[in-house]
């Protein structure tokens, strides 16, 4: 009996599977290695120089260059480690994950100069500063140097056109031209002429003219002389006329000034007797006023006075009709003691009516308390004065009663 064969669809997807597997561990084996060999990078701390609030100037720090890796001439095959090798690295993960991970100590980096880099930047960016002015000059300059061109070769078509036009004009003025300097050069000749017959004639002029200022001189001095003795007896005359005129404005000034001291002095005796008078006068005025004002005062103290005692006695008749009133309908029951008092408040109203009666000191005897606030309610209306500015003073009542007449 033959064996079947099964054929294994899925073999040739599996190796492949495998295979692809163990190329990324190998990998990861090899890189993890080598990270483990490379030395640690450098790191960049900043210090502060003062707190974070403060404006300061930035500081530029130069990052630490990597370190260079030696150059190999040829590059290094990763080495598959032999399956012995590798069942042990298998074995040794688990122990070298329970084991404490090792860390390397920071390597401290030397404190930046902070100083020495702000007056870096200080001077590169002044330098910067004189580039940017620098390159401004230079365009200026540029600027001037092609505005200077574009006149010259502005300057030279103008020359160039005129040139041209003068050449155009010069075929058909060629004889006007020569008359005209035929012209100029008679009228220098005569003009030469000229100055040679007045330059011979000068020293004859001059002469002339220094006499003649001489002459004008020596009169023009003897003018002076003149002017300068009218000059005096006409000062010694004014020096006469003003001294007279001035004694005689001094005496009439002397004579005023006399008059009008005896003026003052009847004016400063009549004004002080007028206000004498008008003193006295405006004295006693003020006394009458005042002794009218005391004797009205006085008056009308003594009026007001009447009035209030006509007022109060009014007023004590009434409260005395109201109390008599109220007494009438007090009914008093036989065991009432006789030394007890109650006191209330009544609030009245404009025709008599009773607004509120309220105890305020109650006698101790409640029985007779309840007969006074009957009493109290059954009198109204209760009596008051005709004249209704007095009602003020029953609008508020404080009442006393006793058993016995008072």
């Amino acid at each position: 009996m033959s064996a079947i064969v099964y054929a294994k669809p899925y073999k040739l997807r599996a190796g492949a599977l495998a295979f692809i597997v163990h190329c990324a561990f190998f990998a990861l084996i090899f890189f993890g290695a080598s990270w483990r060999v490379q030395p640690p990078q450098g790191m960049v701390v900043d210090i502060w120089e003062s707190l974070p609030g403060m404006e300061t100037a930035p500081v530029k720090v130069e990052t630490p260059k990597a370190i260079e890796q030696p150059k190999l001439s040829k590059p290094v095959q990763p080495v598959a480690p032999p399956k012995a090798d590798l069942e042990l690295s298998e074995k040794k993960r688990p122990q070298e994950k329970s084991k404490p991970i090792k860390t390397e100590p920071k390597r401290l980096i030397e404190k930046v100069d902070v100083q020495a880099e702000r007056k870096k930047q200080a001077k590169l960016r002044v330098q910067a500063e004189q580039k940017v002015i620098e390159e401004q000059k230079v365009r200026a300059e540029q600027e001037r140097v092609r505005a200077e061109q574009a006149d010259v070769v502005a300057k030279l078509r103008r020359n160039l056109k005129a040139e041209l036009e003068k050449a155009a004009r010069s075929k058909v003025v060629e004889p006007v031209k020569r008359l005209a300097t035929l012209k100029a050069a008679l009228e220098l000749s005569e003009k030469k002429r000229l100055q040679k017959k007045i330059q011979d004639a000068q020293p004859k002029l001059k002469a002339e003219a220094e006499q003649k200022a001489e002459a004008d001189q020596r009169a023009e001095e003897e003018q002076k002389v003149l002017a300068k003795v009218a000059k005096a007896e006409q000062r010694a005359e004014a020096e006469q006329k003003a001294e007279a005129e001035q004694k005689k404005a001094e005496a009439e000034q002397r004579a005023e000034a006399k008059q009008k001291a005896k003026a003052e002095q009847k004016a400063k005796a009549e004004q002080k007797a007028a206000a004498e008078q008008k003193a006295e006068a405006e004295q006693k005025a003020e006394a009458e006023q005042k002794a009218e004002a005391k004797q009205k005062a006085l008056a009308e103290k003594k009026a007001q006075a009447e009035q209030a005692a006509a007022i109060g006695r009014e007023v004590a008749e009434y409260r005395d009709k109201i109390h008599a009133k109220i007494r009438r309908y007090i009914v008093i029951l036989p065991d009432v003691p006789y030394n007890i008092t109650t006191e209330f408040n009544v609030t009245l109203l404009p025709g008599g009516m009773v607004l509120k009666a309220e105890l305020t000191k109650p006698s101790g005897n409640a029985a007779y308390d309840s007969a006074v606030e009957r009493a109290i309610k059954k009198a109204q209306p209760l009596p008051l004065p005709p004249d209704v500015k007095l009602f003020g003073n029953f609008r508020e009542l404080h009442l006393t009663f006793k058993p016995i007449k008072d």
